[in-house]
């Protein structure tokens, strides 16, 4: 921990007047100096300003710092996955990829040659503490984030800024869902059919898949892939894109935990689903009543002009529920899993994401945990979507009502009526996102 002439000694070098005091502009130059936002400044002032006098003499300054230092030294500690009292390239490496940041070898080394004062390959307490004391609040998780995102802006720095961060995550999202859904695509078109009509096939996969391909070929088992990419590609977009800021709306107003994450992950997934709503509802009823539409531009103007436009969001309140355990479930996994082999298999190996192999086995847990958790409420919300539709009959009054019923009827087991095909068709495709989704993103972030 920091002695008081050190201390002192960080003040005189902010101290850049030698008034005796630290003004605004002052702070604002130190936070610059070490690649911070200068907005921090005005937080440091509403906690180190006792008096409010509009400037911090050495005394309130000695007080801010020596109540912060112990998160600080904490979060230094979290840093030296080494454990040799230093951080070197390796631990940094390390840390930003265990928090999911993706970093870079550039980036490590830009944040190197940004920390390390003395320039001695590694980086001190003292010198991690003289870059980060003025950052409010001192959190693992936020000052990797600061640091990752505001960092780009040193002129040695080629790190991107949280909006280009941003807009790497969500184009690599999109077409990582795109590469999957389409190999998918058979699997996917047999899980919806047999939500919705599985009794015309005897409950059977084999059954309903040898019907579909009699009645329309091969090529009917991608029947409704074009229009699910129109779907899949901004669905998965907004879901990677969001979710980091959503996750630091949360949290910086509930702090970090458990609980945050969930919700983060959830209400991440509930405004994805949400933008794309009219689309994934035209999509059901393309893919499961053949002849009815000649295709996505024709099913929303007939279901405009017949039920009202209104129609194009019949159920969006049931998607929504949906979303909640299924995005908490799906993202949920996959930080923990890869959180979990980046601890125990990576052992500073690596300056990247995880492996292809790796990325397919976290993406496949993610998935099955996702279909799982969510299926009962995909499944009766399908058949909301779909009751009354090309014939069908309506039976459900609401989500509640379908899924009472239908327990009832077929007992718990009926709830999760198509869940193996579902799993069979998401453990790939999650598989196949999230491994391509790392490759991806990290080839955006080197690129452009």
């Amino acid at each position: 921990m920091s002695t008081k002439s050190e201390i002192r000694a960080t003040f005189d070098r902010y101290d850049t007047d030698n008034s005796g005091s630290l003004s605004f502009t002052e702070l604002e130059a130190a936070l610059k100096d070490s690649r911070l936002p200068a907005y921090h400044a005005k937080e440091v002032f509403e906690v180190a300003d006792t008096n409010h006098d509009g400037k911090i003499d050495y005394k309130e300054f000695e007080v801010f710092v020596t109540q912060k230092e112990h998160l600080l030294h904490s979060t230094f500690v979290k840093f030296d996955k080494s454990r040799t009292g230093y951080i070197n390239k390796e631990d940094l490496n390390n840390v930003l990829t265990e928090m999911d940041l993706h970093p870079t070898k550039k980036d490590v080394d830009v944040l190197m040659e940004i920390l390390d004062d003395d320039k001695s390959g590694q980086i001190s307490y003292s010198e991690f503490r003289d870059h980060f004391i003025l950052l409010n609040p001192v959190d693992f998780s936020k000052l990797a984030d600061e640091w990752m995102h505001h960092s780009g802006d040193a002129v040695i720095g080629g790190i991107s800024n949280k909006p280009a961060d941003g807009y790497h995550k969500a184009a690599s999202g999109g077409i990582s869902a795109a590469i999957s859904r389409t190999v998918v695509a058979p699997l996917e078109r047999l899980r919806m059919q047999m939500s919705v009509d599985g009794a015309k096939y005897n409950n059977s996969n084999v059954q309903a898949l040898k019907g579909m391909i009699k009645e329309e070929g091969v090529m009917g088992l991608w029947r409704g892939n074009g229009v699910n990419m129109i779907r899949i590609i901004p669905q998965n977009a907004v879901a990677f894109g969001i979710r980091g800021p959503v996750k630091k709306l949360i949290e910086d107003a509930f702090g970090q935990s458990a609980v945050t994450t969930l919700a983060s992950n959830s209400l991440s997934g509930m405004i994805c689903i949400s933008s794309v709503y009219p689309l994934d509802l035209v999509r059901g009823r393309i893919t499961t009543s053949p002849g009815v539409y000649k295709g996505i531009f024709d099913a929303t103007k007939k279901i405009s002009a017949t039920e009202g436009v209104g129609a194009l969001f019949k159920g969006i309140s049931h998607a929504n529920v949906w979303a909640i355990p299924y995005y908490a479930a799906t993202f949920g996994a996959y930080t923990q899993a890869k959180s979990l082999y980046v601890s125990n298999f990576l052992d500073g190996k690596s300056d990247r994401a995880p492996g292809p192999l790796a990325g397919l086995v976290l993406g496949m847990v993610a998935g099955c945990s996702g279909t799982v958790s969510g299926f009962p409420l995909e499944a009766a919300r399908r058949k909301l979507q779909m009751q009354g539709v090309g014939g069908r009959p309506v039976l459900y009054t609401g989500l509640a009502d379908c899924l009472i019923k239908v327990a009832k009827e077929e007992g718990i087991g009926g709830l999760f009526r198509g869940c193996s095909a579902n799993i069979v068709k998401m453990a790939p495709a999650s598989a196949i996102t999230f491994a391509c989704y790392e490759k991806i993103l990290t080839t955006l972030k080197a690129t452009f």
